[in-house]
């Protein structure tokens, strides 16, 4: 972003920029904050106490490692991550810390220990509460779906699974918390950057607009009975068409 700004000229042409040139760049967290905050809404959705509950993360980078991060301050039991090596899983749950720590000086999760090391494929099998696929797309899919044990699915990726997959999960009684809710906290972040905010109003936003849109569109799934991607949809779609309106009148 700052080869395209020096390029340019233009400093207001793009977002996401350095924090040296007064920005808000993504490695502050902004997307795995606004996951955190989804899953903390989707686990009171559910009446699952947060500082019991096991979960699994697909992926420890700018995304998952933020993730793993938050919910590790508020007691949540991080008990597997993956990155591209493989898995590290420890039911009696891994230290944030230590295996941030671990990442970044031998460059894998899977050096953790003490911890099992897994496939990448097996983090999806595991007997977790929360899973939050953090790094690839279609990760959980016609292979994995009817192994998945975890309670809740917040879709920190985009497209972790495909439509079809979603259904099963939800025809399964998994809830799932739609990726363009969860990981909208970057898109807010850039918004931020654009106005002109600071990083604390920055994440004071990220987490207002988090919260009060998962809270909407799972209480709208539950009441209509439909998956929460179609309550997400719907309420996009009404939002777009109470502001287009608003513009013609």
């Amino acid at each position: 972003m700052k080869w395209f700004v020096e390029g340019n000229g233009n400093l207001k042409s793009v977002t996401g920029k350095p924090k040296e040139l007064g920005s808000l760049p993504h490695e502050l967290g902004s997307t795995g904050f606004g996951v955190y905050h989804s899953t903390i809404i989707a686990a009171k959705f559910v009446k699952l106490d947060i500082t019991k509950a096991k979960v699994a993360i697909e992926g420890f980078g700018n995304v998952g490692s933020f993730v793993a991060k938050f919910l590790s301050q508020v007691g949540a039991k991080i008990v597997a991550v993956s990155d591209s090596k493989g898995t590290i899983y420890n039911p009696d749950g891994l230290d944030f810390l230590k295996l941030n720590e671990i990442k970044k000086q031998t460059g894998s999760v899977v050096n953790y220990k003490p911890g099992q090391v897994l496939s990448n494929e097996e983090i999806f099998k595991l007997p977790i509460d929360i899973l939050i696929p953090a790094a690839l797309p279609d990760v959980i899919n016609e292979k994995n779906v009817n192994e998945i044990k975890a309670k809740i699915i917040v879709e920190a990726a985009n497209i972790p699974c495909r439509p079809e997959i979603e259904k099963i999960l939800h025809e399964r009684g998994i809830l799932v918390v739609p990726d363009f809710v969860a990981n909208a906290g970057g898109l807010i972040s850039s918004y931020c950057e654009d106005r002109g905010y600071d990083e604390n109003k920055m994440f004071a936003l990220v987490e207002r607009k988090i919260k009060k849109n998962t809270k909407a569109v799972l209480k709208k799934a539950k009441s209509e009975k439909i998956s929460p991607r179609e309550a997400a949809l719907e309420i996009a779609k009404e939002r777009i068409l109470k502001k287009e309106k608003s513009k013609i009148n």
